[in-house]
């Protein structure tokens, strides 16, 4: 499987994403299918316009590549 299509599997498994905000921390909480995902708020440029392909996209350069 390439990585295109990876990142295409993946955005179609995201259901939601929300900011989460505790007494130390501020984090992004993405639902992907069974996972639950907790992201620094600094890997996201803008969560306003954010898709869930370039949230796909995100999450496969910052976890899955390495």
């Amino acid at each position: 499987m390439t990585k295109e299509e990876r990142i295409a599997n993946m955005a179609s498994d995201i259901e939601a994403w929300t900011v989460i905000e505790d007494s130390t921390e501020k984090y992004l909480e993405v639902e992907c299918g069974e996972f639950l995902i907790e992201m620094d708020l600094e890997d996201v440029e803008n969560l306003e316009t954010l898709t869930k392909e370039e949230l796909a996209v995100i999450i496969f350069n910052k976890y899955l590549e390495q």
